[in-house]
């Protein structure tokens, strides 16, 4: 399946409730393969980013066009969709909801701050220094350590969507990812909103999390205990039950927490992407 310019992993029935997955840098779409395994009676759709996969050869241009993009995906399902981001993918969800919140019923951001932080040039220059390397094994490694990816196997389907993107486009996609701001459009957004992160966040994603459920009509905040950015890597299970208990306003997994205080000493990750489920 393709939607202007960008090509879509599509799974499930035609016609049933659709739920759109927006990866993390350095992933593509196939991240969410096994979320659409265990959500099969979904219409589970996961395009791969400008840039990224079978759509590297689309430029990432910005965030902005980004969500032109996926907000045409979104219109041509007919119907409201969820919609869940992880890292670059959130900050893509974030534009959507600003821009067109009615084609959304429930949002999912994982992993992504819409306030600045002092780090981001820091962030920035390193993974500049890092793109023109991003397909070699050595950065797929750097990267699962990071999130907690242990198994061979997660490592080396990693390596492989790493091999797919294409460097430039990794750099500002990564960058564009650390300059989400909160705006007045957004926080109007009327879109059921679930905020989440892993408790090892750098203090940013928690802090803006937090700001945004207190803002934001329809929006709480959820931390996962003693998890890094992107630990859907490591909690594979618990956030597919969290996605699927978002969607039909249920419970949520009673692991995650509200989240209620600063992130510890020690955090580690950021709205980084590269992430592995």
């Amino acid at each position: 399946m393709t939607v202007p310019a960008l090509h879509v992993r599509a799974h499930g029935p035609i016609g049933a409730r659709p739920i759109v997955f927006l990866h993390g840098v350095g992933n593509t779409g196939a991240m969410w393969d096994r979320h659409a395994a265990a959500l099969a009676g979904y219409r589970c759709l996961a395009p791969d980013l400008p840039g990224h996969g079978r759509s590297r050869d689309v430029p990432w241009q910005s965030r902005a066009e980004t969500a032109r993009l996926i907000i045409g995906l979104l219109e041509g399902l007919g119907r409201p969709s969820a919609l869940v981001g992880l890292s670059l993918g959130g900050s893509v969800v974030f534009a959507v909801l600003e821009r067109r919140p009615d084609l959304v019923d429930h949002a999912i951001v994982d992993g992504c701050a819409a306030i600045g932080t002092p780090l981001a040039p820091l962030m920035k220059a390193g993974v500049r220094l890092v793109a023109p390397f991003v397909r070699r094994p050595m950065v797929a490694r750097m990267i699962a350590r990071s999130v907690g990816l242990r198994d061979a196997a997660d490592i080396a389907d990693l390596g492989d969507q790493l091999r797919q993107v294409e460097p430039s486009s990794f750099a500002r996609a990564f960058s564009d990812a650390q300059d989400v701001r909160i705006s007045p459009s957004l926080l109007a957004a009327p879109t059921k909103t679930l905020l989440v992160a892993g408790e090892r966040e750098i203090a940013a994603v928690r802090r803006s999390d937090r700001e945004l459920a207190q803002r934001m009509p329809f929006a709480i905040a959820r931390v996962m205990p003693g998890a890094p950015h992107g630990w859907l890597g490591s909690a594979l299970r618990v956030h597919i039950a969290m996605v699927a208990a978002w969607i039909e306003d249920g419970d949520l997994p009673a692991v995650l927490q509200v989240d209620a205080g600063p992130a510890p000493r020690g955090a580690v990750g950021g709205s980084t992407g590269a992430e592995h489920p």
